[in-house]
């Protein structure tokens, strides 16, 4: 599957055999692992299928009906292995996906729009921006704001009956006439819509059965309190919450299963408030203790510890310990995990995330680091594993900035890229080449262009996003008539969903080269998704008459047809 499904929506291992319908024609094939953005599947029958073919998908299990795109192919003597990008909305069933794998997948994403979760006549919305839960509603009576501090004692009867009315009066939301009537401050009031959000979002882990869909899209800001609501957070609670846990249990590894804290900093260090048996359970693991030894050790009810041992593992800050695999990759302990998270940002905080960013790419890895030149791969490991937790975006969970949380992203990023670089020798040889060793003589303007498009092109492939954006804004302003550069400049920013700064660049690419059906039809993709259906329909009618065969500026027809119907 595409690189950034592998980094965001989590893999499922599955063999079940289905029809792939390629120009009308059944071949017979079988899934290997599947995830909310697509499968991975084997073809026996070897069809002549290649990378961006477009294919109907009609599988019982997991059960999906969609069409998808083939983003990569591999030839093996037991036939073809094939990767497939789900084309549309990202939508399933809840027995097929853990509810909390799509809500991590979407804050790794970091996409925006609304998680709509139905389950018989119930229906919850889960408002998502960036990533991250800003509100839910709710169409059941017992998740209203009311009915919630009226059962909770918030509130009284007469208070209650009172606030309908001014509802019915005035058109405002019960928060507000609670409010009005001086049953709750505005401050009350705030800290009872956070509750109720989460009080929404929390239930949807009892859900045995239903389906799900995300629609990727803006929100209505006019209708929404945008709430900071920690996806870690919930899902432990939620988890722990769950009273029929039969169901839910099933995942569980085996009792001699060993589990280890997680060596990736993303999910090691995350907003999350644990309660006396998390940190407990936490506390036992080492990499070295199986799950039947921690919960006789926590002392803990064996259901009780079960939980709450499968709701850190859903929260990715512990995992199953690969047999023969390698140790845990930091010195880090469970003390800084449980650790609290940053409730409050503080000027000096927020300075040095400033700072940090202003310098972080002069710095250079080692810099950024805080190491030497000559450190060793632990201590390597180690700086790293301290500034990833200084500048993890959840750790400041609470910043009201989105332009700062954008800023600790950037640094996450490099620090991550900088180690990744540094502990491994190859990699580190090269990188102390480039960066100690001195230019014969000055560059012109188009050889560093050329250069810094090479570098954008390696940051590309590495997924390094940001990056690659800075590299190819850099090659196009220092050499303006190279329409390849203004192309994968506005191919990054639509990565990074800066549609509008996305368009103008390919635009200035086709100034440059009009006659490149490639440039239209990625344009034409733009414009869909910035709802400006007639100039994607002329930009993929122009990219069809220069190439009638190509697939993408079919792909975009397709989709403006189906809008139409």
């Amino acid at each position: 599957m595409d690189r950034e499904d592998k980094r965001t929506f989590k893999r499922y291992t599955n063999r079940s055999g289905f029809n792939l319908l390629f120009k009308g024609k059944p071949f017979k094939s079988e899934i290997t692992d599947y995830s909310l953005g697509g499968i991975g599947a084997m073809l026996e029958d070897s069809p002549p299928v290649k990378e961006g073919d477009l294919i109907d998908l009609n599988i019982t299990a997991p059960e999906m009906k969609t069409e998808g795109k083939i983003v990569w192919t591999k030839r093996l003597k037991s036939g073809l292995k094939i990767g497939i990008k789900k084309i549309g909305d990202l939508k399933g069933y809840l027995r097929d996906y853990e509810l909390a794998d799509t809500l991590t997948g979407l804050q790794r994403s970091t996409k925006t729009g609304i998680l709509e979760v139905k389950s018989g006549t119930v229906l919850k919305k889960i408002y998502i921006k960036n990533g991250d839960m800003i509100f839910a509603a709710s169409n059941r009576d017992e998740d209203r704001l009311g009915d919630i501090l009226l059962r909770e004692g918030k509130i009284t009867s007469a208070q209650y009956d009172q606030s309908v009315e001014e509802m019915k009066n005035t058109g405002q939301r019960q928060g507000t006439a609670l409010v009005r009537l001086g049953c709750l401050k505005p401050q009350e009031l705030v800290r009872a819509v956070t509750h109720q959000v989460e009080e929404i979002i929390i239930s949807l882990f009892a859900l045995e059965t239903g389906n799900f869909e995300f629609k990727e899209r803006s929100l209505p800001t006019a209708e929404t309190i945008t709430l900071k609501l920690s996806a870690a957070n919930l899902i432990y609670r939620g988890i722990k919450r769950i009273e029929n846990f039969s169901n839910a249990g099933k995942n569980l590894p085996a009792m001699e299963a060993v589990l280890c804290l997680s060596s990736d900093p993303m999910k090691a260090f995350q907003d999350i408030s644990l309660d006396m048996e998390g940190k407990t359970i936490l506390s036992s693991v080492d990499g070295k203790t199986a799950i039947k030894n921690i919960i006789y050790l926590s002392k803990i009810n064996n259901s009780e510890a079960l939980k709450t041992i499968y709701a850190l593992l859903s929260t990715g800050i512990i995992g199953i310990k690969i047999e023969n695999g390698a140790p845990n990759g930091a010195d880090i302990s469970a003390e800084e995990i449980i650790g609290e998270p940053e409730a409050k940002i503080d000027t000096e905080t927020v300075s040095a995330i400033e700072e940090m960013h202003k310098r972080y790419k002069d710095l250079g890895y080692y810099g950024a680091l805080g190491i030497k030149r000559s450190a060793t791969a632990s201590e390597i490991k180690n700086a790293y594993y301290t500034a990833a937790k200084k500048f993890h975006p959840d750790r400041h969970f609470y910043l009201s900035s989105g332009e700062l949380k954008g800023k600790l992203g950037d640094i996450f990023a490099y620090l991550t890229e900088a180690y990744t670089t540094l502990s491994n020798a190859e990699k580190r040889i090269i990188y102390d080449r480039r960066l100690f060793s001195k230019p014969e003589q000055k560059l012109s303007n188009e050889a560093l262009a050329r250069l810094k498009f090479k570098e954008g092109i390696a940051a590309l492939e590495n997924q390094n996003i940001a990056q690659a954006m800075e590299l190819f804004g850099q090659a196009a302003y220092l050499n303006s008539l190279m329409a390849e550069y203004h192309y994968y400049y506005g191919i990054t920013l639509n990565k990074l969903n800066r549609l509008k700064e996305a368009s103008r660049a390919i635009e200035r690419a086709l100034k440059i080269d009009h006659l490149n059906a490639d440039y239209s039809s990625e344009v034409g993709h733009i414009y869909l998704n910035l709802g400006l259906p007639g100039r994607a329909k002329s930009s993929f009618e122009k990219a069809l008459k220069l190439s009638p065969s190509l697939e993408r500026a079919k792909e975009g027809i397709a989709i403006l047809n189906n809008q139409r119907t």
